[in-house]
């Protein structure tokens, strides 16, 4: 059996008023997916530009 995890964090864009989740969080900026007017972003948004709201951790097992 093989358990392995994952760290969802929900953050808040202040400049666009909208809610996304980071693929990727870096030290200075991350790589933030959010969607606006019915497109999908996926930009390099500096960290000192949106408040992480929330982190879920899912728990993911995959039997052999």
């Amino acid at each position: 059996m093989k358990e392995y995890y994952d760290k969802v964090c929900i953050v808040f864009l202040h400049e666009d008023q909208v809610y996304g989740d980071v693929e990727s969080l870096g030290t200075y900026a991350s790589v933030v997916r959010y969607t606006k007017d019915g497109i999908d972003y996926e930009e390099l948004v500096e960290n000192s530009e949106f408040t992480i709201m929330d982190e879920f951790v899912l728990s993911h097992v995959e039997e052999e």
